[in-house]
């Protein structure tokens, strides 16, 4: 780039994130850590990025990502967003630019209050870099347009992670060598503060199952960084972390459960539906994962109770066998218990909500005699007990669904605080 364009760009951005006129604020503003008790609402965080953001190859993504470990550690008052773009680039002529994704308009419609711009590594492709000299001023460009956004955000440059040491045409050369140094360049030219996620992973190979993307752990590790620089503080011991094993109706509450919750732990659900007890058996090792769960709050019953036919499909009692009968329900929940005990997680047994009269391929009543086994099996195992039926049983009328065993969303919620309670119970123990 010729010198006086590079400087006309440098001057015109500086101006537009420094005018106390249109922006609003000035560079030590921006460098400076977030005070929440400042913010009237919800502090919203944009974290823009590629794979490594979107969280690619990491165990349970929704989950693990780095953003959403971020809006762990940061809490209710914050509101974290992923934007990651699996092969993004930074540079407008590289092969997937962010700015033709969908993800850069939404951030932007986001309206953050602070952005986290962590683009670069797929800019190494030998076919993205060499377009290298229009780096600067595509990176001076993005942060400009985040900058003149009403909210008027503090805006973050991450340097890249590692690769170890190239795959896919990405390069820790090239990263090291140049996407670093400029990036470190804009920073010093616009007043962005400057985000090392490049340090804190070297030397991890370990963190890199595929060689380029973070595992799980190397996820937080980003989370922390990230944390540090946008408090000011190291970030917090770990949230506990809770697993809830149920059906449909467990799928109903997690939500309204985790946001109850998200403060004190992290909650997560079993991996789609949990079925019936031999579904469950089977599964089991499959949804505690590698984990240390400290609570697990677990249900089976409404698909061992319901009557199919010989292929599997629900029919009516009349003419269908239940699919888990009772003798066999107990036997497998008691294999289940053993099994979720050697955890030493903190057990929960949730009961079987009510089945009411007219449900499509169950008998009402059935839900009550599977307890009664249920039980029996919890006290012989010192597992504590949260009695949903007993709970939804009054007012089924003003929270299940007519002739269904399923729950409105008020009903659920209802169910929701419920288990919330047992959570917590479980664990100031």
């Amino acid at each position: 780039m010729h010198t006086k364009r590079r400087h006309a760009l440098h001057c015109s951005l500086l101006l537009t994130l420094c005018s106390t006129l249109f922006v609003g604020c000035s560079l030590d503003g921006n460098r400076a850590a977030i005070r929440p008790e400042t913010y009237q609402e919800t502090i919203r965080i944009a974290c823009v990025g590629d794979s490594i953001t979107f969280g690619a190859g990491v165990k349970d993504r929704p989950w693990n990502n780095y953003p959403r470990q971020l809006n762990l550690m940061l809490g209710s008052q914050w509101d974290v967003k992923n934007f990651g773009v699996s092969g993004a680039t930074l540079l407008k002529k590289g092969d997937k630019p962010y700015w033709n994704e969908k993800a850069f308009q939404e951030a932007l419609a986001f309206k953050p209050h602070a952005v986290i711009i962590k683009l670069g590594t797929n800019d190494t492709k030998p076919q993205n870099w060499k377009h290298k000299d229009e780096f600067l001023s595509d990176y001076q460009d993005m942060i400009a347009q985040f900058a003149a956004l009403p909210t008027q955000p503090k805006i973050w440059a991450c340097l890249p992670v590692p690769a170890y040491p190239e795959r896919w045409g990405i390069s820790d050369e090239r990263i090291r060598q140049g996407v670093i140094p400029l990036t470190r360049q804009v920073a010093e030219d616009t007043g962005v503060p400057v985000i090392d996620l490049y340090q804190p992973l070297s030397d991890r190979p370990e963190l890199f199952p595929d060689q380029i993307h973070p595992n799980a752990e190397g996820a937080k590790l980003i989370a922390k960084e990230v944390y540090r620089t946008l408090t000011g503080n190291d970030a917090p011991p770990r949230l506990p972390k809770v697993l809830i094993i149920g059906d449909s109706i467990s799928m109903g509450y997690f939500e309204p459960t985790r946001d109850l919750l998200i403060d004190n732990a992290e909650i997560h659900h079993n991996r789609g539906n949990a079925q019936h007890t031999a579904y469950g058996l089977e599964k089991l090792g499959e949804w505690l994962g590698e984990t240390e769960w400290d609570v697990i709050h677990f249900n089976h019953g409404l698909h061992d109770l319901k009557y199919i036919d010989e292929k599997g499909r629900r029919v009516d009692p009349a003419v269908g066998k239940q699919q888990i009968p009772i003798d066999q329900y107990e036997r497998n929940l008691e294999a289940l218990t053993v099994r979720l005990k050697k955890t030493g997680s903190e057990l929960i047994f949730a009961t079987t909500t009510p089945t009411p009269e007219g449900a499509s391929g169950r008998i009402a009543g059935d839900s009550e005699r599977y307890n009664q086994v249920a039980r029996k099996i919890m006290a012989k195992h010192g597992v504590t007990v949260n009695d949903l039926y007993a709970f939804a049983q009054p007012q089924l009328a003003a929270i299940q669904n007519p002739r269904d065993v399923h729950f409105s969303r008020k009903g659920s919620r209802l169910l929701a605080e419920q288990v919330a309670k047992y959570i917590t119970r479980a664990l100031e123990q």
